[in-house]
């Protein structure tokens, strides 16, 4: 289910390439700043102007926040009655009387009308910088089915005639089974002579037609590669379905996705609507290509105070030929790039793969197809490694984890290296499958973790392909949060979410469903059948839904120990930034079954107001 998680770095510097190729520039560097300059002139110039506010001069607050529910996230504090801000910092978090000698002439006095104010949401795991690129394509919805599909392809390609690649995700990763999956035939009898990709709704498969193979050089005698597959007919050759991303990368490295004229745009249009839904940071789990170029750009716009967000970034290893090079690449991207609000301290290490692509490592066999386990994307040895490397080098890890073998690899990991005195910062992504025995380990081991919300919830193709036991002891944090003190952050991993669209995004339908463990309304209308019988059954075990409480909290202060930013921001207290959100109801006051129709009517992000949708008095 995670996009960036399978993308390799092979790709850095993919934009740059295809823009001076035209130029017949050839010198690495020249390549690297034409991109960088390009991409800084496509998209810094359309993205969100907001000017930081200057501290008032009579000394009174920017806002004044009261009349509803504030829910702080301190624990010696848990509510207030009123907060206050001056420039960008939190100025006052008390109750209304002593809040009023902060009122003056300029004071933009919120009144919230039995409301709620919340600290900034934290996407802990998401993907808007690909995610941004993907919008661009072709929209499939994963409740279709296999003529669905290929309908919408077919329209797709007839209203947009001309050159160039046919590009867009969405398809369901379980579509064509009666055959072996997707096939190039499909895709070329609707084009045959410009290429197709189309990425699963998981992102952890591509499906292609035989001008892209082509133009990847992907033959019958292509091997398959370490991690993935290359699916192929009974004679080997490419059916044109790859699974993985070492499998398809030739294909994304053969085609200039990133075109500097729509990404611009499109990235704007996204960081806004994160914005209009709360969130104030995001944890970008991987943009593995056009690094230079698009890393250079957001820096600019974060210094013309134009970029809406806190935004960290990552370096990915996806496989072993990663391994020696991805803390010095690191290391690179850390000393270049850099500024108040974006930062790339990371190294995102991909365990495994996915169930819905049977890659994902699983210590018992799948039962569909049987005797099959998946596989580690890298050895243990070189875990161990990259944990070390990242601690002397002060940078934090982040490891994709959904089948029970890759969470085993990580803990043997991470208790190798502690018991030789490295500490690591560690966060687990996912961490859908648990054995038993190490469920326990987390609980001693304590490592930082960060899961999906909607992912909690019944699939059918999942229980058909682990059985009914392991799936019933899937997403187990309720307890590791509430008795054990692991700190546990809520992200929507988007655009690898479940639905088209933005919807995965939407962080009270992630709340809801955490709580509940079943899809909310919108969800499931989504979906239609996709999800399987009894999908409105709450998945199991019930003892691990998260609380209210505890939800809000894995979007807020969670997300903002995981990204080392709780010092500033992901609570609201006096000196911390005005990182706020104000929706539309008071969550603590609705029933859990209506918690998803909450919207987002203000967020400040340094005491500067990203999104006011608030009604006209």
């Amino acid at each position: 289910m995670c996009i960036g998680c399978e993308l390799s770095q092979q790709l850095s510097s993919c934009f740059s390439q295809a823009v001076l190729a035209r130029a017949g520039t050839t010198s690495r560097r020249r390549v690297l700043q034409a991109g960088a300059l390009m991409a800084a002139s496509a998209v810094a110039p359309s993205l969100l102007k907001a000017e930081a506010k200057a501290v008032p001069a009579d000394g009174k607050a920017d806002w004044l926040f009261e009349g509803g529910t504030i829910l702080t996230m301190e624990r010696d504090q848990p509510r207030a009655e009123a907060v206050a801000v001056r420039g960008n910092t939190i100025v006052y978090v008390g109750d209304r009387r002593g809040a009023q000698r902060w009122l003056g002439a300029n004071t933009q006095r919120v009144d919230l009308k039995g409301r709620i104010l919340l600290p900034g949401l934290i996407d802990s795991h998401v993907h808007p910088l690909l995610g941004s690129l993907f919008r661009s394509g072709l929209s499939l919805k994963i409740e279709s089915r296999e003529h669905e599909v290929l309908d919408s392809i077919h329209t797709y390609v007839k209203d947009n005639p001309g050159t160039g690649v046919f590009f867009g995700n969405g398809w369901d990763s379980n579509l064509f089974s009666g055959q072996g999956g997707p096939h190039r035939r499909d895709l070329d009898a609707i084009s045959a002579d410009r290429p197709i990709l189309l990425m699963s709704s998981d992102m952890h498969s591509a499906w292609v037609n035989s001008k892209a193979l082509e133009m990847a050089g992907i033959t019958a005698d292509t091997p398959n590669p370490q991690v993935g597959e290359i699916v192929r007919d009974k004679d080997g050759s490419p059916t044109g379905y790859l699974r993985e991303a070492p499998a398809f990368l030739p294909v994304i490295n053969a085609l200039n996705l990133l075109d500097s004229k729509t990404y611009g745009p499109l990235l704007q249009a996204l960081l806004d609507q994160f914005a209009a839904m709360g969130f104030t940071s995001l944890f970008d789990a991987a943009m593995p290509f056009g690094q230079i170029a698009i890393y250079t750009a957001i820096e600019e716009m974060d210094r013309r105070a134009a970029l809406p967000v806190r935004l960290h970034v990552t370096q990915t290893v996806t496989s072993e030929a990663d391994v020696d090079t991805a803390v010095s690449t690191l290391k690179q991207l850390h000393q270049r790039f850099g500024s108040e609000h974006f930062r790339v301290s990371t190294l995102k290490i991909v365990g495994d793969g996915v169930i819905e692509n049977r890659q994902a490592a699983l210590i018992n066999p799948y039962l569909q197809p049987a005797g099959t386990h998946g596989r580690l994307a890298i050895s243990t040895d070189s875990v161990i490694k990259l944990l070390r490397q990242c601690d002397q080098s002060g940078f934090d890890v982040h490891y994709h984890t959904i089948g029970d073998a890759s969470l085993r690899q990580i803990l043997d990991a991470l208790t190798t290296v502690r018991q030789q005195g490295t500490h690591p910062k560690v966060t687990l992504a996912h961490v859908q499958l648990a054995d038993d025995a190490d469920q326990a380990r987390l609980t001693r081991l304590k490592p930082f973790i960060s899961s999906t919300g909607i992912w909690c919830i019944r699939y059918q193709a999942t229980e058909q392909a682990i059985g009914t036991d392991r799936y019933n002891k899937m997403f187990r944090f309720g307890r590791l949060q509430r008795d054990h003190g692991v700190n546990l952050a809520l992200g929507s991993d988007w655009p690898a979410t479940y639905a088209s669209g933005t919807l995965g995004i939407e962080p009270m339908l992630n709340v809801q469903a955490a709580i509940r463990r079943q899809p909310p309304p919108p969800l499931f209308a989504a979906m239609k059948d996709a999800l399987g019988p009894g999908a409105s059954e709450p998945l199991p075990p019930m003892e691990d839904a998260l609380t209210l409480e505890g939800s809000l909290e894995a979007y807020t202060l969670a997300g903002a120990r995981q990204l080392r930013i709780d010092r500033i921001t992901g609570s609201i207290r006096e000196g911390k930034r005005a990182d706020l959100c104000v929706f539309d109801q008071d969550l603590t006051a609705i029933p859990s079954d209506r918690i998803y129709s909450a919207r987002c009517l203000l967020t400040l992000m340094d005491g500067v107001a990203r999104h006011d949708a608030r009604p006209a008095a």
